[in-house]
């Protein structure tokens, strides 16, 4: 019987998901299950998977919003760089969140353009979790690149076909 493709969806990010899981163990317990319903926040993925201690993130968190003199950083980035989550998992834990926000709200659409295009099947979930680790990789090195254009780099989407899809995304 052939699936749907939000089944296919579901079924590529979960078996990614339990790749990297086992290519990148937990280094804590897990921790509760986040309160409410899904989407959680990042951090609350990252501690119930066992990836950060309630501690490490309230401690990144602050140091992601920086001083008052310096600019806010993503708390995927502080993550990474100072508190060893490895940028592989924090990029299966962004598409489990993208995946939940499908479920939970199915006609909002995505906030984000890689999780448009892998929700129109632009893209696979394997290709975007390529190019969220190669943007915190070139943001450690001081870069940033967004999304569109490493996609473009790639060759999966020319450039005039993501001008399109982002065009349509702002309606």
């Amino acid at each position: 019987m052939p699936k749907t493709p939000y089944e296919q969806l579901h079924a590529a990010i979960l078996d990614l998901f339990y790749e990297t899981v086992s290519r990148y163990p937990p280094p804590h317990a897990p921790g509760a299950e986040p309160a409410g319903d899904p989407p959680f926040r990042l951090g609350d993925y990252l501690v119930y998977q066992g990836y950060l201690s309630p501690r490490d993130l309230r401690s990144a968190i602050q140091q992601s919003q920086g001083d008052s003199d310096a600019k806010p950083v993503p708390l995927g980035f502080t993550l990474v760089r100072r508190y060893n989550v490895p940028a592989t998992v924090l990029a299966i834990i962004l598409l489990i969140q993208a995946l939940d926000r499908m479920e939970q709200t199915p006609k909002l659409p995505p906030h984000f353009l890689g999780e448009q295009l892998m929700r129109e099947a632009y893209i696979t979930p394997e290709q975007l979790a390529v190019v969220l680790e190669e943007q915190v990789s070139d943001f450690e090195q001081g870069q940033w690149k967004r999304i569109g254009d490493l996609i473009a780099n790639h060759g999966w989407l020319d450039t005039d076909s993501l001008t399109m899809i982002v065009r349509d995304m702002r309606g």
